[in-house]
């Protein structure tokens, strides 16, 4: 992945107060649900659209949970749609911890999307002239009737302020594909050279730590067997 010599503290909280000043040491595991009923429909699912798991995402979710016992994770956190939230309720039985849910955690809201398509070219094309536009630094273009990529850093960074320092510092937050994506791009230091960078697979595990008001991401897109 491309380095990068942003610091975090300049990038986020001058621009957006709030974000906790001394707050060091935190690992976010951002897990992506497993395989949902929309990824093999192949549709943008994000408000309108809940779909459940397949049994291809509870076995997914099933195996990462195997690991998750070891990995020291303090609390479970989770998107309330459904797909994340049995990923994240299956993960919390085999940790024996209790989970919970934020909006924050939602899906990108893809807005006109939403139950589109993704075979559907002019929908790509949407899509992708939206990604671009948030890689030239366009954070107030957004998808039609949806979110801009603002909208989307300061969900996440009041998720961010909300952490308690002592109790949560290490936390497995359970959620989704766009969201995990938009997350690495404006909130990690060393992301890749552009947004589809930090796409992640089905079921699969991108670390990121904060140390410093920096935060980088140390590990992607990891599966159980790649533990």
């Amino acid at each position: 992945m491309q380095e990068r010599s942003r610091d975090f503290s300049l990038r986020i909280g001058q621009r957006k107060r709030g974000m906790h000043s001394q707050m060091t040491d935190l690992t976010l595991y951002l897990l992506r649900h497993g395989e949902a009923t929309a990824n093999v429909d192949r549709v943008f699912a994000a408000k309108k659209v809940d779909p459940p798991l397949s049994q291809a995402g509870i076995e997914q979710a099933l195996r990462q949970a195997g690991w998750l016992r070891t990995a020291g994770v303090d609390v479970i956190h989770s998107s309330p749609l459904i797909r994340a939230r049995k990923t994240a309720e299956i993960i919390g039985a085999e940790c024996k911890l209790d989970v919970k849910f934020f909006d924050a955690l939602r899906e990108v809201d893809v807005g006109v999307l939403d139950g589109q398509s993704m075979d559907d070219a002019s929908n790509i094309a949407i899509y992708e002239r939206v990604v671009r536009q948030w890689e030239a630094g366009l954070a107030s273009v957004g998808f039609p009737e949806g979110e801009t990529l603002s909208d989307i850093e300061n969900r996440f960074k009041a998720y961010i302020d909300g952490l308690d320092d002592g109790e949560e510092r290490s936390v497995l937050t359970v959620g989704h594909c766009l969201l995990f994506i938009a997350v690495i791009w404006l909130f990690c230091e060393n992301h890749g050279p552009s947004f589809e960078h930090g796409h992640m697979s089905r079921g699969h595990v991108p670390i990121m730590s904060m140390a410093d008001k920096r935060f980088r991401l140390v590990k992607f897109n990891l599966s159980p067997e790649m533990i």
